[in-house]
């Protein structure tokens, strides 16, 4: 558990993309550790997106994961809402194609 699975995240961006929805958060709020694989696949996915024109948010990394996004420099690359509320209030705009609540996911549905 706190660990994502890479293989459903893959295939949920695809999803995403397909129905139109390229601006994407993920909460990270259910993790509680982040590897170099889990860190590769999340850029994997943010550059998936950009090459559909989109982008890739985070939000709510615990601590330990903040901190690895931080050691890595990947905390300067990444779009990051440190809370729900700052998503819900327009952090990130999901595409047109798409709701919010399609373009939000939730990395714990992947551990």
């Amino acid at each position: 558990p706190g660990e994502v699975e890479v293989a459903p995240l893959r295939t949920a961006i695809g999803d995403l993309i397909a129905a139109g929805c390229v601006d994407v958060a993920v909460n990270l709020a259910g993790l509680t550790r982040l590897d170099a694989r889990g860190l590769g696949e999340l850029v994997v996915a943010m550059k998936t997106l950009r090459r559909h024109g989109g982008r890739l948010a985070l939000v709510a990394p615990a601590p330990r994961v903040a901190k690895m996004l931080a050691v890595t420099g990947l905390d300067a690359v990444f779009e990051r809402c440190e809370t729900e509320a700052q998503l819900a209030a327009g952090a990130i705009v999901p595409s047109a194609a798409c709701s919010t609540r399609d373009a939000h996911l939730d990395m714990a549905a992947y551990a």
